[in-house]
């Protein structure tokens, strides 16, 4: 069975992101670059995503997330993901174009792509992130992202995702706390970037 992923979105402001990253105890920052594919005739239906993830001083991963449903803000998703190494050609070192999708994926992705009547995915572009996670007061860490979409606009947000419902809550409250402008979103970044490359 896929795991699944419980993870809490809100949307801040360019002044309270910085609040929230000098008021907390950086652990980490790295660049991402996220390379986005998707069955070119299913772009609108509520199918999730597939995506590619080149990250500094990692290893390239794939991720496919399927949507579930909503706890509140929450938000409920499978998530599988592999090495990019695992895929083959098609995929390694940096998607093509055009993959088909074969029985040759790792496990767990080809019972999702069956399910979800996805034969083939189409490369649509990709966009940069640049995450720090950040850690608050014992309560634990959020990660805390500055994208730039496709149409070079900016995007500062928080994501917050804790396996302990009461830690998650707490951590919610907190960045409230911290940035006024924090407001809870359920526009992932791959909806933004569709609308960014006008496929939204």
């Amino acid at each position: 069975m896929s795991p699944i992923e419980r993870e809490t979105k809100l949307v801040l402001s360019p002044e309270d992101y910085w609040k929230i990253r000098k008021r907390g105890r950086v652990a980490e920052c790295r660049d991402q670059l996220n390379i986005y594919l998707h069955d070119p005739h299913r772009l609108r239906e509520e199918l999730g995503y597939f995506r590619v993830r080149f990250e500094s001083g990692r290893i390239p991963v794939a991720t496919l997330k399927v949507p579930i449903g909503w706890k509140g803000e929450m938000r409920e998703m499978v998530e599988v993901e592999r090495p990019l190494s695992e895929f083959g050609q098609a995929l390694f070192p940096r998607p093509r174009r055009w993959v088909m999708v074969d029985t040759n994926a790792p496990e767990g992705f080809m019972e999702h792509f069956q399910g979800l009547g996805i034969s083939r995915l189409r490369r649509l572009g990709w966009m940069r992130n640049h995450r720090c996670v950040i850690e608050l007061e014992g309560l634990g860490s959020v990660e805390l992202d500055r994208t730039v979409l496709p149409d070079r606009s900016l995007h500062f947000e928080v994501e917050i995702e804790n396996p302990s419902e009461v830690k998650h809550l707490a951590l919610v409250e907190r960045v409230r706390a911290l940035a006024p402008s924090a407001s809870f979103s359920r526009v992932g970044k791959f909806s933004r970037f569709m609308s960014a490359v006008g496929l939204g």
